[in-house]
């Protein structure tokens, strides 16, 4: 669009021709009121608060929806703009409550704001104003539709946005009413953002109705640290306590939206299972003392067990990834300080010999240029919605997306569904290869000679052929196939012959952190599977809960409940089990309580600092491994806080894990396949602790889908269990396998 010049004001400003007033009025510093526009919404029109004079047409015009054009004067705030917004801010109050001291709202409420400057001090209604029941819609979102203002922004998100179009408006004039489709309410993953969108005190915060005032809060930027995504947040605490988590802005990240997860987690810090003060087990008894006498018997303990004896090949250290990247760096520069090579953080993953290596080179941002996009092994919707929420702004740009699973996910937009066994996904990508290099004239290898391309294989040839800028997606459900190494492999072969992108999204949380730091055995080290088959003697752990981080839990806990095993366990919370295999409980501070970095999908490093102080004894774990690092006499432990740790790591090559796979097709079986994940509530300790999600619906999915097939051979019915989750019966899974979306610690273990 060609550039322009108008008036606003007075005032000479450029343009493009086309381009909303109002939109050039913010970028211009320009006040003009607005209640139903927002910048990443459709246009409404519908609140008429942004009302404006236009030299030229007799009536005032909407600046949300009116386009510029040359040579046009603009009056914002002229006699007539002034009483044209006054009128309407003067209609907008008839019905509304007059309850803003026990609003949660008040403070940062868009109307009590604009009606400063544009309301009046005395109403002209004296007829009795209507009030809306209350709608049930769920334990995150708490709604007061008597404050409602009809803007209909939660609308706009819901159907825009969120690809969920749960509330609508229904009635007329004074019965308008903005309300929930459905009895359930409200189910999607960001359905938190409504709040966000909310200009008014109508739908608010569940967990955190009545709890303060805006103004008694201190706000900070951080990052939530649940996905690949890393979210940008601000963190509201009041009196050491983080209180509320909002949306921050990165249009690189995750422009202004964030998950459920990203947003309610937090009431996970103030669980009663939070591990508040060092333990040492004494006689099989715990006795809670100082932290000097919890590190002293640790030291003592792995001294007697691995160090003394220079056994350190007999120490395992076992990570989670949802750690800092300074706590993945000091734990693994402290192992092997002592010699000690045995370390790992994938500890989801059946056969390591199988390990996914794929790279991810695509941004976020051009992950909506995309024309065709091929997931494979993912339900992006519920394990990494931002990354969704990108795809789907891609689809509803034009982009042919196709879904290569198990089960058919609801993605939320429009895609093309092709349920395949377990078994079959690499032999389909196999027939895909083929067809490439036959296209292009291309010698084949020889792993390729037996195949013949499928029907399925056509298809996605042909589509990955047709487009321009095409991306492939590796999701987490292929991390236990049989085949899992050979499939990342033909991934790679495919995206390098057709010009695709990757994105390996089988990884989580931090693991690109891990990676980065090297936090993975070497060639003489042994691997998670490894360390509990072979005569350990003693494990250092960091945020490890076996009924959840292991797929051979079983072997887990039986390799650390040994009894001339010694475990030391840094936590944030403490349960049954960690207390049984552990001898040491150190106390760790959880997200928003420690300072640190992680890496995201972007290969971005964002850092953040602790919002509140850890709870009672509780300590950040890079500080506890830097005691414990200084009282094992280590070099180069001396650090005074996490950033120097930053810069040490930071500047060092980053060590890479890509490598090539002989692609083996062999590996078929007959035999039905399990395909298990955790309920997208119940991925990590914060998440599986905040009550209002695992009350929700999402954190209430707990099956075993199976076709009817599958079920008869399995000799199941609907209401029966399948490894201790409930049977669900639908034509949506492929043949010969079983999905699990479990909420479960235990059934976990059924696993093993």
């Amino acid at each position: 669009m060609a550039d322009i010049k108008i008036e606003i004001d007075g005032q000479i400003v450029n343009a493009k021709a086309g381009e909303t007033l109002i939109a050039i009025t913010d970028r211009e510093g320009i006040s003009v009121p607005r209640f139903c526009y927002h910048k990443k919404l459709s246009t409404s029109a519908s609140c008429r608060m942004c009302l404006v004079d236009i030299e030229g047409v007799p009536k005032p015009q909407t600046s949300c929806s009116t386009p510029v054009s040359d040579g046009m004067k603009i009056h914002t705030q002229n006699e007539k703009a002034k009483a044209s917004q006054k009128a309407v801010m003067e209609f907008l109050l008839i019905n509304h409550p007059l309850d803003c001291p026990i609003c949660d709202q008040g403070g940062e409420c868009e109307l009590q704001d604009v009606a400063v400057e544009y309301g009046s001090d005395v109403s002209r209604f004296s007829e009795g104003k209507r009030v809306v029941a209350a709608s049930d819609i769920g334990p995150l979102i708490q709604t007061d539709m008597t404050r409602c203002i009809h803007c209909t922004r939660c609308v706009r998100f819901g159907s825009e946005i969120a690809g969920m179009m749960e509330m609508g408006g229904t009635g007329r004039g004074e019965d308008l009413k903005i309300e929930p489709f459905l009895a359930e309410g409200i189910t999607s993953e960001l359905s938190g953002n409504m709040i966000d969108v909310c200009p008014v005190g109508a739908l608010t915060s569940k967990p955190f109705r009545y709890e303060l005032r805006s103004w008694q809060m201190v706000s900070n930027e951080s990052i939530a640290r649940h996905d690949l995504t890393g979210s940008n947040v601000y963190a509201q605490t009041y009196k050491g306590q983080v209180k509320r988590v909002v949306s921050g802005d990165n249009e690189a990240v995750n422009e202004t939206w964030i998950s459920d997860r990203d947003r309610f987690s937090y009431e996970g810090l103030t669980h009663e299972n939070r591990l508040l003060t060092p333990q040492i087990k004494v006689e099989g008894q715990w006795k809670e003392v100082e932290w000097n006498v919890a590190l002293d018997f640790a030291i003592k303990g792995l001294s007697n067990t691995v160090l003394n004896n220079r056994k350190a090949h007999k120490l395992g250290g076992l990570a989670s990834s949802t750690t800092t990247t300074e706590e993945l760096y000091l734990m693994q520069k402290l192992l092997r300080e002592i010699g000690c090579e045995n370390l790992d953080h994938r500890l989801n993953v059946n056969n390591l010999d199988e390990a996914i290596h794929l790279e991810s080179n695509l941004k976020l941002q051009a992950l909506e240029q995309v024309d065709h996009a091929l997931i494979i092994g993912a339900n992006l919707r519920l394990e990494q919605p931002m990354i969704n929420h990108r795809l789907r702004k891609a689809q509803l740009s034009g982009a042919n997306i196709t879904a290569l699973n198990v089960k058919e996910f609801d993605y939320n937009y429009a895609l093309n569904h092709v349920s395949v066994a377990p078994n079959e996904i690499a032999t389909i990508l196999a027939g895909v290869l083929k067809i490439v290099l036959e296209k292009k004239s291309i010698e084949l290898p020889e792993y390729l000679s037996a195949i013949s391309p499928s029907g399925s294989s056509v298809e996605l040839a042909k589509d990955l052929l047709n487009a321009e800028r095409p991306v492939i997606l590796l999701g987490e459900h292929i991390i236990n196939n049989k085949q899992a190494a050979s499939i990342a492999q033909l991934i790679a072969e495919i995206a390098k012959q057709v010009g695709a992108n990757t994105l390996n999204l089988s990884i989580s949380a931090n693991a690109l952190g891990a990676q980065h730091v090297n936090f993975v055995p070497n060639s003489v080290g042994m691997n998670v599977n490894e360390m509990f088959k072979a005569e350990m003697r003693a494990f250092l752990l960091l945020d490890v809960y076996p009924e959840y981080d292991f797929h051979h839990a079983n072997s887990a806990i039986e390799a650390l409940s040994k009894e001339d095993v010694f475990v030391v366990s840094l936590n944030s919370f403490n349960n049954d089990l960690v207390a049984q295999y552990s001898d040491v409980l150190l106390p760790m501070a959880a997200m928003y309580e420690t300072s640190g970095s992680q890496i995201n999908i972007n290969h971005d490093i964002q850092s953040f600092t602790a919002m509140v102080k850890a709870p009672d004894e509780a300590k950040p774990a890079w500080k506890v491994l830097k005691v414990l690092a200084d009282l094992l006499e280590l070099p180069g432990f001396h650090y005074e806080n996490s950033t120097q740790i930053l810069e040490e790591f930071e500047h060092q090559p980053a060590h890479e894990h890509s490598q090539e796979t002989a692609i083996d097709l062999s590996q078929q079986s007959t035999a039905i396949e399990t395909v298990w994940m955790h309920n997208c509530y119940h991925s990590d300790a914060l998440l599986r602790h905040a009550k209002s999600l695992s009350m929700s619906t999402l954190g209430q999915v707990n099956s075993a889908s199976m076709n009817a097939n599958t079920a008869k051979e399995l000799a199941l019915s609907d209401g029966d269990e399948y490894l201790g989750v409930p049977v669900d019966i639908t034509e949506t899974v492929a043949d010969l396998c079983v999905f699990v979306n479990s909420n479960q610690a235990t059934n976990i273990r059924s696993m093993s």
